[in-house]
């Protein structure tokens, strides 16, 4: 079967999201490290990093700028990256001036590594990518050494942006409590079969990500931080440019207030996480549970590939409905100018 990859780099490193404003990454921080001028980067390489990792595995690098962040803070000495777009890639190696970095153009879904190659792997936004996560963490898990570290940082909320009717009901009702100029206006649900057009990849797997890697990674420590409410209502929201932050803070302030009750109240789930494991090389030579897995996932990829790409009854009655309305449409056009 084809893989599900993204041949249009330029969805990527666009737009606006939540995190650009200084509150709310002050809000993530403060949630991943407890202390909100502290990144997650940076709190690894205090905690983690007495000296270097000698060599690091960099996930879906897109245009390389984690592997110059993680060599620049000395987290580690040498990196590997891959990247499905080629154009990305040239930028990486465009900017990666005498760094000690080798990048290799794959798909995630295909690409293999030797044994123990690595001490230290670098998932940056790069899972929620995979289609194949079980095949990918086994392959992860063999990769990297029993000594080494496998540090996180990734969307874990429902796939594709798919909320609940209930989860959507209070992003409405948040936005609406808004001003209306600050509101989200239009405030529109991710539309499935667009999604799946622009890149489907996105969010493929996302909700299976923390479930998958606990299959072949011990995860001793996780820090989740919101993002049920505050991240819809702010990414992409074209009224919030030009506005002073003096006239904005007190608004974002009340938002991520909303959101962290919501997410504490387990009304919305958290939709981002940090957590940082360790490799269960005992879990491989379990060849009968290694297969249990592998052939579940073969069988619901298979499925899918039938079902217009959708994992669930749900998604696949939006995208019949969706092809029923573009039938619709089109019998319609045809009817008009063939008169």
């Amino acid at each position: 079967m084809d893989t599900a990859v993204s041949k249009d780099s330029s969805v990527y490193y666009s737009g606006s999201y939540w995190n650009d404003f200084p509150l709310v990454l002050e809000y993530m921080c403060k949630n991943f490290t407890g202390d909100k001028k502290k990144w997650w980067m940076n709190d690894f390489q205090e905690r983690f990093c007495p000296s270097p990792f000698e060599h690091g595995l960099f996930l879906n690098c897109g245009n390389g700028w984690v592997e110059r962040t993680f060599i620049d803070l000395k987290i580690v000495t040498r990196a590997s990256a891959f990247d499905y777009s080629f154009d990305l890639l040239q930028e990486a190696r465009r900017e990666r001036g005498d760094r000690k970095i080798n990048y290799l153009q794959a798909d995630v879904n295909r690409i293999d590594f030797d044994s123990e190659q690595f001490d230290l792997i670098v998932n940056v936004a790069a899972l929620h990518h995979v289609q194949y996560i079980n095949r990918f963490c086994v392959i992860l898990c063999k990769a990297l050494k029993e000594t080494g570290l496998f540090v996180n940082y990734d969307y874990i909320g429902p796939h594709r942006n798919q909320y609940s009717k209930k989860h959507w009901g209070y992003i409405k009702e948040i936005n609406h409590s808004l001003p209306n100029s600050i509101r989200k206006e239009p405030l529109i649900k991710p539309h499935l079969p667009t999604m799946l057009q622009v890149d489907p990849t996105e969010a493929i797997h996302s909700e299976l990500i923390l479930e998958t890697v606990k299959r072949y990674f011990d995860i001793f420590e996780r820090h989740d931080t919101g993002g049920g409410i505050a991240y819809e209502v702010l990414t992409h929201n074209q009224n919030l440019q030009g506005i002073p932050s003096k006239e904005l803070d007190p608004y974002i302030d009340w938002l991520l207030d909303m959101d962290r009750k919501y997410t504490e109240e387990k009304r919305v789930p958290p939709l981002f996480s940090y957590f940082i494991a360790r490799p269960k090389k005992e879990v491989l030579e379990n060849e009968e549970l290694m297969e249990t897995y592998q052939v579940s996932e073969m069988v619901r990829e298979r499925k899918a590939h039938t079902r217009r790409g959708t994992y669930s009854n749900r998604d696949y009655l939006i995208m019949l409905n969706n092809s029923l309305d573009n039938w619709w449409a089109h019998s319609k056009l045809n009817r008009i100018f063939h008169k």
